[in-house]
């Protein structure tokens, strides 16, 4: 499994021009996501209070020590939970870092380093960017019960990335930017290791989640919740901020029919109608 941490710095929200809104993963959003997708009872006291804790620490550490007032603003929590939980987020994405090795001058290609390639991986394991960050009055090692701090996320289809496809004058001004980085933090590049390890990416997943399964125990973690997940889209960029475009695919976009595939339905629905019509003007003979 690939762990992703919040070792790489992004904007939380990523806005698509189809105006969906991928949230990065933190323990705030995850616990919107666990009430979207049923996780909770809404009858459960305590994932009510844990919820206002992670979401509206002010108020939490205001009033959950009065029980009268607590009580009032726990139901008004409630309510809201049921008749929002709708909106709450299911779209997410994580930032997974990545090494280039060789370009091919023929193929056009970058070859993925092999200590980072992804071999037919369906189950990502992603962990929340503010994992080791206090919730409210919490310290970052304690359990919050009912909201697991990383995510198993199964994909509805094996992801493989050895390979990229680079144009020539986008793959130069890549492994140049690269140099003159590595050259100005005194970094030699003179072995394959220490080349590829200056050719740094950043492999940006953005996928769906459509079903939460159970809480699964991680070894050298703990709980973390199992969901499944429809990857959309990826993008890798050749710099931290993503501004450097280097590939790219997105799986929403509608496939487009080929010209054979066009002409075989149009041929099938001619030969359907055909048929449809000799077996009335049959019926029609009999009747007469």
């Amino acid at each position: 499994m690939l762990a992703v941490t919040g070792d790489v710095v992004a904007q939380e929200i990523v806005q698509t021009k189809k105006n969906v809104i991928y949230e990065r993963p933190n323990i705030r959003t995850l616990s919107q996501l666990y009430w979207r997708m049923l996780k909770h009872d809404p009858a459960d006291d305590q994932a009510v209070d844990n919820f206002m804790m992670i979401n509206e620490c002010d108020l939490y550490r205001d009033y959950y020590q009065n029980e009268f007032e607590w009580l009032g603003i726990r139901d008004a929590a409630r309510s809201f939970l049921l008749e929002n939980r709708k909106e709450f987020p299911i779209h997410f994405e994580f930032v997974q870092p990545l090494r280039f090795a060789e370009y091919d001058l023929d193929t056009q290609e970058f070859e993925v380093w092999d200590p980072y390639k992804i071999d037919s991986v369906r189950r990502f394991e992603v962990l929340a960017e503010d994992l080791y960050k206090d919730v409210c009055d919490k310290k970052a090692k304690v359990k919050i019960d009912g909201y697991p701090k990383g995510m198993l996320v199964e994909l509805n289809r094996p992801f493989t990335l050895d390979k990229i496809s680079v144009a020539p004058e986008k793959a130069r001004d890549y492994i140049e930017n690269k140099l003159e980085v590595a050259k100005s933090h005194g970094l030699s590049t003179n072995t394959k290791k220490a080349l590829y390890e200056s050719r740094a990416a950043y492999l940006v997943m953005r996928f769906r989640v459509f079903s939460y399964k159970e809480e699964e125990r991680v070894r050298n973690f703990g709980e973390m919740a199992k969901v499944l997940a429809v990857l959309e889209s990826y993008q890798i960029y050749g710099d931290q901020d993503h501004n450097m475009l280097l590939f790219g695919e997105d799986f929403t976009r509608k496939k487009e029919r080929s010209a054979m595939e066009i002409e075989l339905k149009r041929k099938y629905q001619e030969r359907l109608k055909q048929k449809m019509q000799e077996k009335k003007n049959a019926e029609k003979t009999e009747g007469g």
